[in-house]
């Protein structure tokens, strides 16, 4: 079995950084986006389409897949790359932002999170040893600790009250990582930086977390309401404390702007709904900009979705205004065709961070993602 390693090509503690993810289910080139299926299956993409896109590793949740199927149907199924059909690494995440999206329903004490049964009522007592436990039996190449994401990340009393329970599971998930036999068991445990926008509470977060020997490191409780520069200010306070040559991930992030920024900053992947929710919802990514398919200038529009991208949706021969009239009447096929365009351009652009990197054109890249998708950002650089 291969053992759990990250290789650093290029790069440094806080810029852009090229390298190689190693896990027991194969090998991902960073930066890499990782799409999600939360509930064990993608919205309408089959698993061999991922892997056509150019996904190398996916995520599911830990919480949902305990609350239904449960940990026993899914061992039956071969674990969780038997129930998603998925021979590449698998990633799953404990289920913490899950509670904390749960907001007033999910009651957070010292030794867990007390929380409503999603599916069949009555209440769940998640712990740091049952989130644990479920993820050592679905059997993922990564497992993510339960930590606490504060509600309200401006907070700064409740980010470190966050923070000090957060450090505290971890010691107890670390413990139990360890007694099962660490990354040689085929199952490496990433900890998770909180802090909300406070540079003091992330450094001390990130500092404990690196004297625990974690075998990578996530940057947490972002993406939740502070905005855009507030974010990436979250993840310098992070980063720049992390060991640099273990992997780094950027929890729940995967705009454009988003993943190169955060590329910009020393994170190596990524994950989020945000693609496939984007297509659902008539939105396509393209080098321009959001295609808001919706938009009436797009009624009569023969053109494919995107011209020149090689992706399913857009070779599928269909128009964009036939795309606008079938999301009008809430056909099916629309937002599959849009949802697997978006994924392939999220890859896409990946793969072109990559290369960019390698080649020492980063910046030029940057400037470009930034002019479509936020150039409200260039507008104040003076650079």
């Amino acid at each position: 079995m291969v053992s759990f390693r990250f290789e650093r090509h290029q790069g440094t503690a806080t810029g852009p950084r090229r390298g190689t993810l190693h896990t027991p289910h194969g090998a991902m080139e960073t930066p890499a986006f990782m799409p999600v299926a939360t509930r064990g299956m993608m919205r309408g993409i089959l698993p061999t389409q991922l892997e056509e896109l150019g996904s190398r590793m996916v995520l599911a949740n830990a919480f949902h897949l305990y609350a239904r199927p449960g940990v026993e149907l899914v061992q039956k199924l071969g674990g969780v790359h038997g129930m998603l059909a998925w021979d590449g690494p698998i990633l799953t995440d404990s289920g913490g932002f899950q509670v904390f999206s749960l907001g007033a329903l999910g009651k957070v004490h010292a030794d867990g999170v007390r929380v409503e049964h999603p599916v069949y009522g009555g209440s769940i007592d998640w712990t740091p040893q049952l989130a644990f436990e479920t993820q050592a039996g679905l059997g993922p190449d990564v497992a993510m600790l339960l930590d606490v994401c504060p509600a309200e990340p401006l907070d700064q009393k409740k980010c470190a009250a966050a923070v000090e329970r957060t450090l505290a599971w971890a010691r107890i998930q670390r413990d139990l990582h360890d007694a099962r036999g660490g990354a040689a068991s085929g199952q490496a445990q990433f900890g998770i930086v909180q802090g909300g926008v406070f540079a003091d509470l992330r450094e001390r977060c990130a500092q404990a977390l690196v004297d625990m020997e974690f075998d990578g490191y996530a940057v947490g409780g972002v993406s939740v309401g502070e905005g855009h520069e507030a974010m990436m200010r979250g993840v310098e306070h992070s980063t720049h404390v992390l060991p640099v040559d273990q992997v780094r991930y950027l929890m729940g992030v995967g705009t454009p702007q988003d993943l190169i920024e955060g590329v910009a900053r020393g994170i190596d992947i990524f994950d989020c709904v945000f693609p496939t929710r984007a297509g659902r919802f008539a939105t396509a990514l393209t080098d321009a900009g959001r295609m808001h398919l919706l938009n009436a200038k797009f009624k009569d529009d023969d053109r494919p979705l995107d011209p020149g991208c090689p992706c399913a949706g857009c070779v599928s021969g269909v128009p964009r205004g036939a795309l606008r009239a079938g999301f009008k009447a809430k056909e099916l096929l629309p937002p599959i065709l849009v949802s697997l365009h978006n994924l392939h351009y999220v890859h896409d652009l990946m793969r072109r961070m990559r290369e960019a990197i390698e080649a020492g054109t980063f910046e030029e890249l940057r400037r470009r993602v930034l002019a479509a998708y936020l150039p409200e950002k260039l507008a104040g650089d003076p650079s």
